[in-house]
């Protein structure tokens, strides 16, 4: 088989392979006719299982994107293959510049720190304790009743 699609979970790879029936230093298409198609720079290429340096092996000229173009000519049966890279392109991301929308849970360990003001809204658990400046105020569940309970115990009532 030439071809094989794998989706690494990253991106995926495409595998070409070609068996030369002649004596040539480029290759456009594998063995079963399908067009070669890379992205410059995103590629590895083999010659008879040994990996070829771009620009020493494989002219750097000759990397357009459909075409590998080899420094010099190879032989009858040698094998030429190629392994294309497709770009990572992670899909469930918050843009840094302008922000987001967490639907999950979001678990962090370090400090928070920003220039601008924060809200949250729901439930916040801090194990390590909460901080404010000195005009923010943070309710404590029962807070009321305790204080009170106590001031009735206290002048005895």
């Amino acid at each position: 088989m030439a071809y094989i699609g794998q989706d690494l979970g990253l991106g995926q790879a495409e595998r070409f392979i070609f068996t030369a029936t002649a004596v040539t230093d480029t290759v456009t298409a594998d063995s079963d006719g399908r067009t070669i198609g890379y992205t410059i720079g995103q590629c590895s290429i083999f010659l008879n299982g040994v990996k070829q340096v771009i620009g020493v092996d494989v002219g750097v000229g000759g990397m357009n994107g459909s075409t590998v173009v080899f420094a010099e000519d190879f032989a009858i049966g040698d094998v030429v293959e190629v392994i294309a890279l497709s770009a990572f392109s992670p899909s469930d991301t918050v843009s840094a510049a302008s922000g987001g929308t967490f639907s999950g849970a979001v678990i962090h360990s370090g400090a928070v720190t920003n220039s601008s003001t924060t809200t949250a809204t729901g439930l916040i658990t801090a194990n390590g304790g909460l901080e404010t400046d000195t005009n923010s105020k943070i309710k404590q569940k029962g807070a009321f009743m305790q204080s009170s309970t106590h001031q009735a115990l206290t002048l005895g009532a």
